[in-house]
């Protein structure tokens, strides 16, 4: 490998996973409101990771790369962990309608045939490939956006020249020519 191009894979593969857990979990992706903050946090964190293990200075372009990477790592994970908080079956809808009813609060009895036909068509393989087709996308342009941010905030600030600059010489001699006559 070229010590002076950096390996992105790594630090998406690392940053990616955690963002798409975030996103994944029902309560902790609402993070994602602010700003798509598990994202855009998750590519600034590949960022700082790519700075970290590469000597040259990062430009942006390292750093969308890395980010979109990141993003479409995050969307995999996001898909995966939100599997089995995508479907009910009609037993937890049904004792989530009893618990309902326990509690005296009237729920229409079509709400239940509806919510499990609903729930049963979203949990098929073709909406799983869209979400996830989807998710790709968003997340990539967002984490390029992450990526971007993080290199501007995390990379060398530069390298220190190859040749030191030469010291100040004294000034030119004043070139001949005729006195002045005063």
């Amino acid at each position: 490998m070229d010590p002076q191009k950096p390996e992105y894979f790594r630090p998406a593969l690392i940053a990616g996973t955690v963002a798409g857990l975030l996103s994944g979990l029902p309560v902790v992706s609402a993070g994602n409101c602010f700003c798509c903050l598990w994202i855009v946090g998750g590519a600034a964190i590949a960022a700082k990771l790519l700075a970290k293990q590469t000597p040259a200075v990062l430009r942006s372009g390292d750093g969308a790369l890395v980010g979109a990477l990141t993003g479409i790592v995050a969307a995999v994970v996001q898909a995966i962990v939100s599997i089995p908080f995508r479907s009910f079956d009609p037993e937890q809808l049904q004792r989530v309608m009893d618990w309902l009813s326990n509690l005296g609060i009237n729920v229409p009895s079509n709400v239940m045939d509806e919510a499990a036909r609903t729930s049963s068509a979203f949990s098929s393989p073709g909406w799983f490939l869209l979400f996830l087709l989807f998710s790709a996308v968003m997340l990539t342009v967002v984490g390029a956006v992450g990526g971007i941010i993080g290199v501007s905030l995390f990379r060398k600030k530069g390298l220190p020249p190859a040749v030191p600059p030469l010291a100040p010489s004294a000034p030119p001699a004043a070139p001949p020519g005729p006195p002045d006559a005063t």
